[in-house]
């Protein structure tokens, strides 16, 4: 069986440190790597942060996806999904799967209702996070997204956070409009998918991740026990064998 080679893509107020306890618990012997987007993490911004947006993103995924030699799996968790999707409509042939976990755009939703649920849900996390960050400033805006898991993770894990929160002007509406990949976008993905939510996740996380299945056509559906948003960030281990049982499959 050929190595599999896998490519993680973090989150918002993140980088790729944020893969790091997820990459450790996978076999040794399989080529896993993690991108720090553009304007994330440590590095020089290349100007104001008027590039920032779902456009560059794809193009860091893509860039990347290429030096590995192809044929990559994609596993990504939030702000990572539009991202993907957007990777997967551009170059296709790079990709040999994407698991996503947690869409929160509302683009992917068909249903009115879902529509005005979804809205109502995401405008009352989002507001506080961009009350936070107008008020208080990026650092409070990060704590608040994060929510209550935050004052729970080590030092480290809180400075990787608070580090990315120049960001947070960008991701509430300074960078670019997201890219518009709507159902029928999706309906052009031919690479096999699967959108994975927590059980206990929320209707700004659930609704949109619902739809996201739906529309691919390639595409299953699994919700975890017990789990919520971040997942990712409290349950490596949990984490990495989904990944582990998506990539086997």
């Amino acid at each position: 069986m050929e190595t599999p080679r896998i490519l993680f893509v973090h989150g918002a107020a993140s980088d790729e440190r944020v893969w790091d306890p997820v990459i450790a618990l996978l076999p040794p012997t399989w080529d896993v790597r993690a991108v720090t987007l553009s304007y994330f993490g440590d590095g020089d911004w290349r100007d104001d942060g008027a590039g920032f947006g779902t456009d560059i993103h794809a193009r860091d995924v893509c860039e990347m996806a290429a030096s590995m030699g192809g044929d990559v799996h994609l596993v990504g968790w939030s702000y990572a999904v539009h991202v993907m999707l957007k990777a997967l409509l551009d170059a296709p042939a790079l990709f040999a799967s994407a698991l996503f976990y947690e869409a929160g755009l509302g683009q992917y939703i068909i249903d009115e209702d879902e529509k005005a649920a979804f809205g109502k849900d995401a405008g009352s996390l989002f507001g506080a996070v961009g009350a936070k960050l107008e008020s208080e400033g990026p650092h409070a805006s990060v704590r608040q997204l994060v929510g209550a898991a935050f004052a729970r993770l080590a030092p480290h894990r809180q400075e990787m956070y608070l580090s990315n929160a120049r960001t947070m002007p960008l991701l509430m509406g300074g960078g670019q409009p997201p890219a518009k990949i709507g159902p029928a976008e999706l309906a052009r993905i031919e690479t096999p998918c699967l959108v994975a939510m927590g059980e206990r996740t929320r209707p700004a996380f659930s609704i949109p991740s619902r739809a996201l299945a739906s529309a691919l056509p390639n595409c299953s559906l699994e919700i975890v026990p017990d789990a919520d948003h971040f997942l990712p960030e409290t349950g490596p281990g949990m984490f990495a064998a989904l990944v582990e049982e998506w990539i086997d499959r």
